[in-house]
């Protein structure tokens, strides 16, 4: 058992979906020609004053609201003072005395149960130039700036230093980026660096007073590089610490390749970067009516939906998290059971399960079939009552996903009602048990996986009809008689 415990801290940072940037009128779009989305605001020329966008700040206050912050009454900038290639006027504007939301937490899930995740603060800022050092046109010893991306809206979402580990972490962000993809604020494409994460992580002894050295990995792309970076970072800070060495407090970057970080710079402090107010920008004091329309419209946060989907549904964290994030999933699945009077786990087993096969086969989404809840609950009706067994409802629900249709009629149409008669049954496994005497022979010594080809012939000889426990029935009433 390891004697150290870490505490992480994140900084997701979010591209807010608008048409244009923060504080210009350049399109905000992604993969235009390098350069070509810039202005003399954007690229920090003397003498250029920014003008707030609107849409920018009603889709924070919109996050903030969906994350469960309070909102500020007045939204002031400031500028975070620091030099790097990146950054057009030498400084960046942000907000730092008032953000645009305080407090808020995200709910998360795992098998284990819910947990969540405090909030410190939502606040908006400008995002930086992109520096290009991977493509084909750029030189090995180069690299080159593309300021398009300079300006566009920024959304900081910091949380409290209170996850204790890469498991919870890669859970919080999980549930951070489907509340904000929900609430419409962005698409949070990590591919295109809508969503990047920093964090900060320290390691301590359990019956520390303070915590240790804070150490910065930043820009991350993917939720498996942060999980797999904090990890790493978390053996290497106990291994320094356990051979009497001292962390040292800095930003270092992650080598996905290698699986390893590596040290950029000493880590700054706040005071480093000299905030002060912004003078080009005013407050804002929010009305009740830019509130009101911030907040149309937003639904419960993505851990209500999966903690329905577990207590009402049955359903596993991995198939929760398939209806609930999956394009008409939820929907399909709760019309189905509006409709359908049996077991609500039946409903989740072929969703998951034949529906879902049937769409990858086919290339298509729910949405795009001809199946909706109406046609299963009604097939699942079939198959609970004995009109049809499993195999025969495989065969209808391919139907009703190409052709649509009513599933009784398609059962009546093609035959494929169940052979449920006794007698009708107890005649094919009579001739199951003559034409299979080693597989009688070995069952009714209790060798039970002999019952496979008894069954499997009775099958053949119905076309599949068969009723299963009549089938089961007679083989245990009949195999005496062998």
């Amino acid at each position: 058992m390891n004697a150290y415990e870490a505490t992480i801290g994140l900084e997701v940072h979010v591209q807010l979906r608008t048409r244009t940037k923060a504080f210009c009128g350049c399109a905000a779009t992604f993969g235009a020609p390098p350069n070509s989305r810039t202005c003399p605001v954007c690229l920090g020329h003397p003498g250029t004053l920014p003008v707030l966008n609107a849409e920018a700040l009603r889709l924070a206050a919109r996050a903030a609201y969906a994350l469960g912050c309070e909102l500020a009454d007045v939204i002031t900038f400031d500028r975070k003072n620091y030099f790097y290639v990146d950054l057009p006027k030498g400084f960046q504007i942000s907000q730092h005395f008032g953000a645009v939301g305080l407090g808020g937490r995200v709910e998360y899930w795992n098998d284990d149960g819910f947990g969540a995740v405090a909030l410190e603060r939502v606040h908006l800022e400008e995002d930086v130039a992109k520096a290009v050092h991977d493509e084909v046109y750029v030189r090995a010893d180069e690299t080159l700036l593309d300021f398009n991306r300079a300006g566009v809206p920024l959304m900081e979402v910091v949380s409290k230093p209170v996850i204790t580990s890469a498991a919870e972490a890669r859970r919080y962000i999980v549930a951070l980026r489907q509340t904000l993809i929900e609430a419409g604020v962005s698409d949070c494409d990590l591919d295109k660096g809508a969503f990047r994460i920093d964090t900060n992580i320290s390691v301590k002894c359990p019956d520390a007073a303070e915590l240790g050295e804070q150490v910065e990995i930043k820009n991350l792309n993917s939720i498996r590089a942060m999980e797999d970076a904090l990890a790493y970072e978390y053996e290497r800070q106990t291994a320094v610490l356990t051979a009497g060495g001292r962390v040292e407090r800095q930003t270092r970057l992650f080598d996905e390749a290698a699986g390893e970080t590596r040290p950029l710079r000493t880590k700054e402090v706040r005071a480093d970067y000299r905030f002060f107010a912004e003078p080009d920008l005013p407050s804002v004091r929010l009305t009740p009516a830019f509130i009101a329309d911030a907040r149309a419209g937003l639904g419960p946060p993505p851990a209500a939906r999966i903690k329905e989907l577990r207590e009402t549904y049955a359903a596993t964290s991995a198939e929760a998290e398939m209806i609930a994030f999956t394009p008409a999933y939820y929907g399909f699945l709760t019309g189905t059971a509006d409709r359908y009077q049996g077991e609500r786990r039946q409903i989740v087993n072929w969703l998951v399960g034949d529906i879902t096969r049937e769409l990858n086969e086919r290339g298509v989404a729910l949405g795009e079939c001809l199946l909706g809840p109406e046609g299963l609950a009604a097939l699942l009706g079939l198959v609970n009552s004995g009109t049809i067994n499993v195999a025969a409802a495989r065969e209808v629900l391919a139907v009703l996903m190409s052709e649509g249709g009513d599933a009784a009629a398609i059962v009546e149409g093609r035959g494929l009602g169940q052979v449920s008669d006794p007698a009708a049954i107890d005649a094919f496994v009579r001739e199951a048990l003559a034409a299979n005497p080693k597989a009688a022979a070995d069952l009714k010594a209790g060798k039970e996986k002999a019952k496979g080809a008894i069954v499997g012939f009775v099958m053949k000889k119905t076309r599949g009809r068969a009723n299963p426990e009549v089938v089961n029935a007679s083989i245990a009433k009949l195999l005496n008689e062998v």
